[in-house]
C-alpha cells in the first residue's frame, strides 16, 4: 500500500468533495480522507510500503477526452506540419522541405495536415493539385484541413486512386470541379475517409510502435483516459488490428493510456459484421474496450459542410452536406441500438443534429428497455428546441469548449445572429442535466486539457492579443468543467463506478498538478497549469522532473 499525505484533494466525488490524503492498495484507491483516518487505515490493514508528500498540491482524478483520434494524432507526429500557415506559398514551402528530406526508396503517400484558409493572409482559398503539383511531382500527396474533412490531391495521387473527369462524376458534391469538369484536387467528407483508409501504411508494429509514442504527450498533459475514433485511420478499417494491437501492448505492460474505443462504420453490412464477430459496447478491459459506434452525419462549419436547415449566411449556395439519408441514418443507429450499443453521432449543423436526435428517438421507441447512452459528437449549431429535445431523450453532447478558440470567429458569418446566440451553449446543457463530456477532437484542436479548460470557464479565445468573449452567459465554473473532464467522461464510456472520482474501490487514476485551478490569481494562469505527475493504476506513468524537454 501506498499512502499520499499533505495534498489539496479534490475527489470530484459529492459524498466526500476534498480529503487531504489517499492509500492505494494495489490498482485502487483503499482510502480517501483525512491524514487521521488515513493512519488508522493503515494501522488496521498494514503499513504502506510507501508514502509520498503531496505538499499542498492540488490532486485530481485522472483527466478523461472523451473524443479524439488517437491513432491519427500518433501518425501525425510523421505528417508535415501545415499547423498556422499563413499562405499557401508557406504550405508550398513546407512540403518542398519535406521533399528534399524524404528518401528517394520511400514509397508511401506523402501527408500533410493542419491548414485552414481562413487563416491565409494572401487568398482565403483552398489550395488545388496546381499548387501542389510543381514541388510534389510524382509522390502522391495529400494534404488536409484543419478539420479533416477537407483534404487535398496532387495530380499523382488523383491517377492512383483513379480519380478523374469521368470517374469524378459518382461522387458529386464530394469533389470540387474545374469549369471544364476536371477534379481539382478538393475532396470532401466520405471521399477523404475512404482515401486514408486506403493509403495507411500501418501494421501490427508500427501501429505499436506509435501508440507508444503518441501516449507519453496524453499522459504528460493528464489524460489517463482517452475515448477515441480509430477504425478509419486503419488499412481497410481493420479493428481486428487495432485491437490487436492493444492487446499485445497490454500484454507487456506497455499500454498505460486508457483507450475507448469509437468505432466508425458507414453501411449497414460492415456494422452488422462488427456484431456478429461477437464484438459489443464494453468489450475488451479496463485498459481498452469498445464505448461505442462511431457514424459521421455531416462535415464542418469551417469548411462550410456542417448540415444546417437554412442556407450558409455567408454562402447561400449551400446548407452542407448530409452524409446520410435519414433512412439510412435511421437504419445505422437502429442496429447500434438493437445490439446494445450506443452511438456517437458526429452532428456539427442544426439540420444534422436534428437528423440524429430523430433517429435515436425512433430507436427508442422502437426498442424502449434497452436503455442506452446515445450521443451526437460536437453538436455546435442548436437552438432552444433541439437543447430541450436533449434532455427529452437523455442523449450525451460530445463537447469540444477549444473549438470556439476559432469559432467564435466566424460562427455569424456562417449561421447568422440569432442561431449563433444558442449555439455553443454548455452552460444551458448543463443546467438542463444533458452530459456535457468534454474532448478535443484532436489532433483537429491540441489535446491539451488547459486550453480546453480555459475556453469553457472564461469562453475566451486563446490565440491573439485581443482577448474577445463569445457568450459570457455560457461560462462554466472551474468545478464544472473538471466535472466534465472525469466524472461526465466516464460516465460516456459507461465506466463510472470504476473510475472518475478518487473514491474507495474505484481505479487510482489521479494527477498531480503545480497550481490550485480553484484558486488563481487570473483566468490566464490557466494556460499556465502544468501537470506534475500521472498515475494510472496507482502507478507513476509520467514525471515532469524526468521528462524530455
Amino acid at each position: 500500500m501506498i499512502l499520499f499525505k499533505n495534498g489539496n484533494i479534490q475527489s470530484m466525488d459529492s459524498t466526500l468533495p476534498q480529503a487531504e490524503a489517499m492509500v492505494i492498495n494495489e490498482n485502487k484507491f483503499a482510502y480517501v480522507g483525512t491524514q487521521d483516518g488515513a493512519y488508522e487505515y493503515l494501522k488496521e490493514h498494514g503499513d504502506a510500503k510507501k508514502e509520498v508528500d503531496l505538499e499542498g498540491c492540488l490532486v485530481i482524478p485522472g483527466l478523461n477526452d472523451s473524443h479524439m483520434h488517437f491513432i491519427h494524432l500518433a501518425k501525425s507526429l510523421r505528417s508535415i506540419d501545415l499547423v498556422g500557415t499563413t499562405s499557401i506559398n508557406e504550405i508550398r514551402a513546407r512540403i518542398k522541405s519535406a521533399m528534399e528530406n524524404r528518401k528517394k526508396e520511400d514509397r508511401n503517400w506523402l501527408e500533410g495536415e493542419g491548414w485552414n484558409q481562413d487563416y491565409f493572409e494572401d487568398e482565403k482559398r483552398f489550395p488545388n493539385k496546381f499548387d501542389l503539383d510543381e514541388i510534389t511531382g510524382d509522390v502522391p500527396t495529400i494534404i488536409m484541413r484543419a478539420c479533416f474533412h477537407i483534404g487535398v490531391l496532387n495530380t499523382a495521387a488523383m491517377k492512383e486512386i483513379g480519380l478523374n473527369k469521368e470517374t469524378a462524376k459518382e461522387y458529386g458534391d464530394l469533389v470540387e470541379l474545374l469549369p471544364n469538369g476536371e477534379p481539382n484536387g478538393v475532396i470532401k467528407e466520405s471521399l477523404l475517409e475512404r482515401i486514408k483508409v486506403k493509403i495507411s501504411s500501418l501494421n501490427l508494429e508500427n501501429t505499436k510502435e506509435i501508440i507508444v509514442a503518441a501516449q507519453e504527450r496524453l499522459l504528460s498533459a493528464g489524460l489517463t483516459s482517452v475515448q477515441t475514433d480509430d477504425v478509419g485511420y486503419m488499412p481497410s478499417r481493420d479493428y481486428d488490428l487495432l485491437f490487436q494491437a492493444f492487446e499485445e501492448l497490454e500484454k507487456v505492460g506497455q499500454l498505460k493510456v486508457r483507450i475507448g474505443e469509437q468505432c466508425l462504420f458507414e453501411n449497414p453490412p460492415s456494422l452488422e459484421e462488427f456484431f456478429k464477430k461477437g464484438y459489443a459496447a464494453g468489450w475488451g478491459t479496463n485498459r481498452y474496450r469498445i464505448t461505442s459506434i462511431k457514424l459521421l452525419s455531416d462535415g464542418s462549419l469551417g469548411a462550410r459542410t456542417a448540415a444546417l436547415r437554412n442556407p450558409y449566411a455567408d454562402d447561400t449556395s449551400t446548407r452542407g452536406l448530409e452524409i446520410f439519408t435519414q433512412e439510412d441514418l435511421d437504419n445505422m443507429v437502429m442496429i447500434s441500438h438493437e445490439n446494445n450499443c450506443p452511438v456517437a453521432i458526429h452532428a456539427i449543423g442544426d439540420r444534422a443534429i436534428e437528423m440524429s436526435l430523430d433517429a435515436i428517438e425512433k430507436a427508442q421507441k422502437k426498442n424502449p428497455k434497452n436503455h442506452i447512452r446515445h450521443g451526437i459528437v460536437h453538436c455546435q449549431i442548436t437552438d432552444g428546441e433541439i437543447l430541450e429535445r436533449f434532455k427529452e431523450l437523455n442523449v450525451l453532447a460530445f463537447i469540444q469548449p477549444i473549438f470556439i478558440d476559432y469559432d467564435m470567429n466566424i460562427v455569424i458569418d456562417r449561421v447568422g445572429h440569432d442561431l449563433a446566440q444558442t449555439s455553443y451553449a454548455w452552460k444551458t446543457m448543463m443546467d438542463k442535466g444533458i452530459h456535457i463530456p468534454f474532448g478535443t477532437d484532436c489532433p483537429v484542436e491540441s489535446f491539451n486539457p488547459m486550453a480546453n479548460i480555459y475556453t469553457a470557464v472564461t469562453r475566451k479565445n486563446i490565440n491573439g492579443n485581443q482577448k474577445k468573449v463569445y457568450l459570457p452567459n455560457e461560462k462554466l465554473s472551474m468545478y464544472e468543467a473538471i466535472y466534465a473532464y472525469t466524472v461526465e467522461g466516464a460516465y460516456a464510456s459507461n465506466e463510472e463506478n470504476i473510475k472518475g472520482t478518487i473514491t474507495k474501490d474505484k481505479l487510482a487514476d489521479f494527477i498531480i498538478l503545480d497550481k490550485d485551478l480553484f484558486n488563481l490569481s487570473c483566468e490566464e494562469d490557466i494556460l499556465d497549469t502544468k501537470v506534475v505527475k500521472t498515475y494510472v493504476d496507482g502507478k507513476l506513468v509520467y514525471d515532469a522532473k524526468f521528462a524530455v524537454k
